[in-house]
């Protein structure tokens, strides 16, 4: 049953985003993210924010 439940989660964990876009999710709710999906959401963050300064500098 543990074996079970591990591999089940690990494939859910792996398609995440599939699953996002296919109920049509947009919107991240932090507080629903398990931590290493939290890492990756806030260095995702973290890019969008310096690729907005990039664009805007180099507008200039």
């Amino acid at each position: 049953m543990e074996n079970s439940s591990r591999a089940f989660f690990d494939a859910i964990g792996k398609s995440m985003r599939k699953i996002r876009q296919a109920i049509g999710s947009n919107v991240v709710d932090p507080k629903l993210l398990t931590y290493a999906e939290k890492l990756q959401y806030e260095g995702y963050l973290r890019r969008q924010e310096t690729n907005e300064a990039i664009l805007e500098l180099s507008k200039k």
